[in-house]
């Protein structure tokens, strides 16, 4: 099958070998970060992980995501819950979809529309570029680092493979070589098939296929799209599959946002009106990130943030349609960006409005719109000073991306970042007092658990982990109180109060040690600070001993 792909030259691997190692400096640091969020309950707890071989049950979890999750099996056979070998696993998909961003954009520059144009000069260079955008910006972190947003990269591979397949094979057939496109045809359509089992973003595959041969081949025959005909049957296998088994992805799509909350399809679809100008500043702008965004809910179109975003979205597909003609390139970037996030940001309600991963596919519409339209506006004469804004572009993205990655280390610093950025989100303070409370620290695990019940009165599950969280504390409360007991019964009075002062601690409510820690400040003559303890005491519903408050009046009136 000599031909099948592009003759692999010099330029073209060292430019490869460029995407990857860049990626791997951005991302090493992310190696050891530890699972996260969903991880949980998706992969640490989950029983359909624990035998590879047993497909029925992966299959079962969640249909839609077969492949995904039979990733996640092939990492925990294999490593069980290291996490090295799932960040490695993660990294490799994401520098393999860089990789066929670069494909894409080099054979794009094959086709008929492409071939002679104004940029196809730089052909290498914009493919390179669009690959190094692709792999460095810092927003592609939720879907490589957040090892459970693999499906987002997984889906995408096949996506872009899939695309990448059947653009070869158009390129063959127009050479007159009949037996190569079809094995690559019939590899396209495999990679579309693989793609509908990984993720639900995959559904815009046909479509995205079809806006490529009518914006590179102008197809105008019906022969010449009868080949993209057959991909259009693939968008029958999400919904068959779901129908097929009730698994754990349909509450999940469906379900809402708070547990006394539901979103119809029409609010969502106003909310998203606004998502979609959030996603395009952080394309441009990355900064600021948030894994857990505190996002309000649209109610009606004639809200200015809503109308002034309908206006803002409508005024770039004009402008889209206006570069159609003259640069093509940069026009498909942006059609495919709204593509591809049609799946998430339409009128399927889903649990969340807004999530990051969720632009790592039309990461790739973004890159191709970027780098062709730099080449795009400065032409041949200028092309230098295109490549030195775009350097400076991916060395920003891949500093933002590796300082990005430090706050993903582990649940703590991640959930401190939220709290920073979402301070009115009960989720954020939800997560953060489990992650305080993993490393002992009950206190500020209760002060969160306390807030988020706060911000979200009927969020049971912040009040059952509150619950467990001061019955641990009031039992490890009771040893330090023992502890107190058996010094203040020696004569160990500081080491009584420091006892009786942990105590307290882990338990704000234990009357008793106020009360006894109340004594022993009376026999240290702080007789100030014995009278506030009995108060405390008092207030909490403990009845002082009658004798021992005699004695602390006198005591105290002497004292004045």
């Amino acid at each position: 099958m000599k031909g099948l792909f592009l003759k692999p030259s010099r330029g073209k691997l060292l430019s490869l070998a460029g995407i990857f190692c860049l990626g791997i400096t951005v991302y090493f640091n992310s190696f050891h970060n530890s699972f996260q969020f969903d991880d949980l309950y998706s992969i640490i707890n989950n029983p359909a992980l624990s035998n590879i071989l047993d497909l029925r049950a992966i299959w079962n979890f969640w249909p839609t995501r077969f492949i995904t999750f039979l990733s996640f099996a092939f990492n925990y056979h294999f490593g069980r819950l290291d996490v090295f070998g799932y960040h490695l696993f993660n990294l490799a998909v994401h520098l393999v979809c860089a990789g066929l961003v670069f494909w894409i954009s080099v054979l794009t520059f094959s086709t008929p529309e492409m071939a002679g144009g104004k940029i196809s000069r730089s052909a290498g260079l914009i493919a390179f570029f669009a690959g190094l955008v692709f792999v460095a910006h810092p927003v592609q972190t939720q879907a490589v680092t957040y090892i459970f947003q693999r499906g987002a990269s997984l889906a995408a591979l096949f996506y872009l493979a899939s695309l990448g397949f059947y653009v070869r094979s158009r390129l063959l057939q127009r050479e007159g070589r009949p037996e190569a496109s079809g094995c690559l045809y019939g590899l396209s359509l495999a990679a579309a098939i693989i793609a509908m089992f990984t993720k639900e973003i995959s559904s815009t595959l046909p479509l995205t296929i079809c806006l490529y041969e009518f914006s590179f081949f102008r197809a105008r025959k019906y022969a010449e799209w009868k080949r993209s005909t057959p991909f259009l049957f693939t968008l029958l296998i999400i919904p068959l599959a779901l129908l097929s088994r009730h698994s754990t992805s349909v509450p999940e799509m469906h379900a809402p946002l708070w547990p006394n909350w539901w979103i119809c399809a029409w609010q969502y679809l106003l909310t998203q009106l606004r998502v979609i100008v959030t996603y395009i500043r952080l394309l441009f702008l990355p900064l600021n990130q948030n894994l857990d965004y505190d996002y309000p809910l649209m109610a009606g179109l004639f809200n200015f943030p809503v109308l002034a975003s309908v206006l803002f979205l409508t005024g770039i597909l004009i402008f889209a349609l206006k570069l159609f003609r003259n640069y093509r390139l940069a026009a498909f970037g942006i059609f495919w960006f709204f593509l591809a996030l049609l799946p998430e940001s339409s009128i399927v309600p889903l649990k969340d409005v807004i999530f990051e991963h969720r632009l790592y596919l039309p990461m790739a519409g973004y890159s191709f719109f970027l780098v062709s339209g730099l080449f795009y506006l400065f032409e041949e004469k200028k092309v230098n000073f295109a490549v030195f804004i775009l350097c400076l572009m991916v060395c920003f993205y891949a500093v933002l991306t590796y300082q990005r990655n430090k706050v993903w280390k582990d649940p703590l610093t991640l959930w401190s970042d939220v709290v920073r950025k979402s301070p009115k989100k009960a989720r954020a303070y939800h997560n953060r007092g489990r992650a305080y409370y993993a490393q002992g620290n009950r206190k500020q695990a209760y002060s969160d658990f306390n807030t988020a019940e706060e911000l979200t009165p009927k969020f049971t599950g912040v009040v059952f982990n509150r619950a467990i969280t001061r019955y641990l504390g009031e039992e490890e409360a009771k040893t330090y109180y023992d502890r107190a007991n058996s010094y203040s019964a020696q004569g160990f009075l500081e080491e009584a109060v420091r006892g009786y002062n942990r105590a307290i601690e882990l338990n704000p409510d234990y009357a008793q040690a106020y009360n006894n820690r109340a004594i022993v400040y009376y026999f240290q003559k702080e007789y100030a600070l014995a009278w506030q303890d009995v108060h405390r005491a008092e207030a909490l519903g403990f009845i002082p001993n009658a004798d021992f408050m005699k004695q602390l009046k006198k005591a105290s009136e002497r004292e004045k």
